[in-house]
């Protein structure tokens, strides 16, 4: 199996606190400027994916939020 098929587990893998911590740290590695050009692109393309795993649980977390409140209402 290929790293990156690895790493995208990892990141599937992870809650919404986990997924922004690790998000957090990358941008101020990159804000820092402390990484040679191939490991900022990487760091980015991690950082992309870390993005999209918070905000699909983001939005599971509204969806759900929504039934409770339609179930309410019914």
């Amino acid at each position: 199996m290929s790293e990156g098929v690895d790493k995208a587990k990892q990141i599937d893998g992870l809650d919404f606190e986990q997924a922004l911590a690790m998000l957090n740290e990358l941008v101020g590695k990159l804000e820092a400027g402390e990484l040679p050009l191939e490991e900022s692109v990487a760091a980015f393309e991690a950082g992309v994916k870390l993005s999209r795993r918070c905000e699909a649980l983001l939005d599971a977390a509204e969806q759900r939020l929504q039934v409770l409140n339609d179930d309410q209402d019914a």
